[in-house]
């Protein structure tokens, strides 16, 4: 996990750089709002066919073959997946590219049939257009994904870690070839969206060669275990939902805003979730990525005893590792937006609205590192139905609270909305996953986890205390106030996790597995 963990996070940081950068250069503008909507249409297809659902559906097929000893049957599955997922693609994508383009000739039209819809797209030209640039992103992107999970089926996470660092490579080198060939933030959007296309097809070309060393060549190929690719595409349907369900929020979150909050609501609340999404690739991501194979073997081999011993032990990671962040981002969260995006175009009032996005969001950290590690456990044993029925349930109820809250809050109601729907989904898929365990007498260890949960709780809130006051007493700029603050809260929980003998601690330093 730690390899993993460490180039996510240098991921992580670059990409805190382009946004730093991005929020430097276009502020929370029209034109940001434009882009980050349609950057959300590539991030959910990827959540939905590359590394979430369509992958998470295909490793425990893949990994099941391989255990009854079929490796060219496993190999053959994997390209066959690969080139029928290639052609839904392509079919999707130019189904896109023809509705995009009927739109903005309808948003044309001097006397529409349809006034409301007219009125709706002639708003959204802007985000139409940059959408159909970044469509066939999608292609490259989501079997990417795919090839991602097969190789860590096969214990090789480095390739599928560094993908992202490519991206923002790519990002950050967009945004100074547009700043220096154009001085109009659009002109310079669109540089972007053009280099986000190059670095999908440089994402998927660093899959394909992974895997031809890995001795898993992927060609193109239809035909394969007719009773495999069944098994897949049931898993996928059932996963769909369950594993998009936070980027179904924020896609409902980012149109409710794009529609009814005033300008610069969108590029709030992505800059709000970006932040709170670095604990979240960094160790939620990461834990989950390493959990899930390990889980998908102990379920082949009926070793639910085994499998217990796993969950339990991740769950406890997740607290363990997703409460400091929650505390920091919560206590210091002005501080943070204000020196990382506080620059350029970025005023003071979006400051503010983005500081109190983050500030509402947090509670969504835990929820989300912790979450994706008890919903693996469900989709290693191939059950679907729990986690699909409780994530169907949270987006109703995210859905329902935006709708209630964003007149009388705003973006604000929107970041509460999700953080509520998140919580949700956790507590109601750990309720379902100790009845599973204790129908079969594998009870999870419940008085364990909620004395570290309470360890956790207590080191955490010393350590946003400490890091408050710091920031609040020390003098000198607000960025070294902030280092200084945040160091030292580092410090003081893992220092108080060494000297209370926090076993998870020891786990996450250790080089076994």
């Amino acid at each position: 996990m730690r390899s993993v963990a460490g180039l996510t996070m240098v991921s992580r940081v670059l990409g805190f750089g382009r946004d730093v950068v991005m929020a430097s250069l276009l502020g929370a503008s029209a034109i940001s709002d434009a882009f980050f909507l349609a950057w959300l249409i590539p991030n959910l297809m990827r959540r939905l066919f590359g590394e979430g659902a369509f992958a998470a559906a295909l490793i425990p097929v893949f990994i099941d073959a391989r255990e009854k000893g079929d490796e060219p049957k496993a190999r053959r599955l994997v390209s066959a997946a690969t080139t029928r997922l290639a052609l839904l693609l392509i079919g999707l994508i130019a189904v896109g590219e023809v509705l995009i383009a009927l739109g903005l000739n309808y948003a044309q039209v001097e006397d529409p049939g349809w006034p409301r819809l007219h009125r709706a797209l002639a708003s959204s030209t802007m985000a139409l257009e940059l959408a159909r640039v970044l469509l066939p992103y999608l292609i490259f992107i989501c079997l990417a994904g795919v090839l991602g999970g097969a190789l860590n089926a096969l214990d090789r996470f480095t390739i599928p870690a560094v993908a992202p660092i490519i991206l923002n490579l790519v990002w950050i080198a967009g945004l100074a070839a547009g700043a220096l060939l154009y001085s109009d933030a659009l002109s310079r959007v669109y540089v972007l969206v053009w280099a986000l296309v190059g670095a999908g097809v440089l994402q998927f070309a660093i899959h394909l060669l992974a895997c031809h060393r890995a001795e898993l060549p992927v060609a193109p190929r239809w035909r394969t275990d007719p009773a495999l690719m069944k098994r897949v595409r049931s898993l996928f349907f059932s996963l769909a939902l369950g594993l998009t369900v936070f980027q179904l929020n924020v896609l409902f979150d980012s149109l409710i805003a794009y529609a009814f909050v005033a300008e610069g609501g969108v590029t709030a609340l992505y800059y709000g979730n970006r932040l709170i999404q670095l604990p979240i690739g960094v160790l939620g991501v990461a834990l989950s990525t390493v959990v899930f194979p390990q889980l998908a073997r102990l379920a082949k081999r009926e070793d639910f005893s085994g499998l217990g011993r796993v969950l339990d032990q991740g769950i406890r990671i997740g607290l363990y590792v997703s409460l400091p962040a929650a505390v920091g981002l919560a206590v210091l969260y002005e501080p943070i937006v204000d020196v990382l995006f506080g620059h350029g175009q970025f005023d003071a009032d979006s400051v503010r609205r983005t500081g109190r996005v983050l500030l509402c969001l947090t509670p969504a950290v835990t929820a989300a590192c912790v979450t994706p590690v008890l919903a693996r456990a469900f989709y290693a044993e191939e059950e679907t139905r729990v986690p699909v029925y409780v994530s169907v349930g949270c987006v109703l109820v995210n859905l329902t609270l935006n709708l209630i809250l964003v007149t009388p809050l705003g973006e604000v109601g929107l970041a509460l909305s999700t953080s509520v729907s998140q919580c949700l989904n956790l507590l109601l898929l750990a309720v379902f996953s100790r009845r599973r365990r204790t129908r079969r007498e594998d009870a999870p260890r419940t008085g364990e986890t909620f004395r570290g949960l309470i360890a956790f709780s207590g080191l955490a809130l010393a350590m946003g205390i400490t890091a408050y006051g710091v920031h609040r007493v020390l003098p000198g700029p607000d960025v070294v106030r902030l280092s200084v603050a945040v160091a030292l809260g580092v410090a003081l929980y893992l220092g108080g996790s060494r000297i209370f003998g926090i076993r998870e601690l020891s786990l996450l330093l250790s080089r076994g597995r």
